[in-house]
């Protein structure tokens, strides 16, 4: 099977802008593959007109699904949500044609006053595709291995990180990565933006790591699309070679 993480300089509240990127990436990936997109890819973290950015969520949610099912791809990535009122950073997952879920941000990152704007999540699923059990973690929910761990415990085989990870904190990113993926025995797919945007810089350094913590693909920075073939068998190999539980 073949995965990509999507690394792009966001464009600080220009959704349309977003969209054309990410959509060029998307037209080069492989038909029948696992795609990852930054977190709040749409926007960023362009708290002022977050409101009027979720009102354009489920219609760019609508073409990802439509396209999704032309080519077989299951896509994740994480977007402002509207509920009831309140503001989620939700990741959502659409898989071959379909609208599979949503997992809205638990740990919501104080640094950058995300608990100020929007609500936290309380559950953490994990999604069975026709590309395997994915589970999600977002961006600073990857410094707590108990929410990794639980989604191990509940069957997840990969684990997808849609980020906007800081520039200042690329080293704590690049050992963290590393960490969960040994810790769950699991693929991770990282996602990160890079270089300025809105007051922020952003770290790059997406990757995507196999069970035994081996980087298949990284890059430290710019636009790029990564790429690597994942079989899920290994999963089975590493945690029956090496029991953690």
């Amino acid at each position: 099977m073949r995965v990509y993480s999507l690394q792009f300089k966001v464009a600080f509240g220009k959704v349309e802008e977003n969209l054309k990127i990410a959509e060029g990436f998307l037209n080069q990936v492989e038909e029948g593959s696992l795609v990852v997109l930054p977190e709040m890819w749409q926007c960023g973290f362009d708290y002022e007109n977050m409101y009027e950015h979720a009102k354009a969520t489920d219609q760019i949610i609508e073409k990802l699904v439509e396209y999704s099912g032309k080519r077989k791809l299951t896509i994740v990535g994480t977007y402002p949500v509207l509920k009831d009122g309140r503001l989620y950073n939700s990741a959502v997952i659409i898989s071959e044609g379909k609208l599979l879920g949503q997992r809205s941000k638990i740990k919501l990152f104080p640094l950058y006053e995300e608990n100020n704007h929007f609500s936290p999540g309380d559950e953490n699923p994990v999604f069975y595709t026709p590309h395997g059990p994915i589970g999600i973690l977002i961006c600073f929910e990857l410094r707590f291995p108990e929410l990794a761990l639980d989604l191990r415990r509940k069957g997840a085989k990969i684990l997808v990180v849609p980020s906007m990870w800081g520039l200042r904190r690329k080293e704590h990113l690049r050992v963290l990565t590393l960490a969960r993926a040994l810790d769950t025995q699991s693929f991770l797919i990282l996602a990160n933006a890079y270089g300025k945007i809105g007051e922020e810089e952003y770290a790059g350094c997406s990757a995507i790591v196999d069970p035994w913590g081996r980087l298949l693909a990284y890059s430290d920075w710019g636009d790029t699309l990564l790429s690597s073939f994942v079989d899920l068998k290994l999963v089975d190999e590493v945690r029956k070679g090496l029991p953690l539980s």
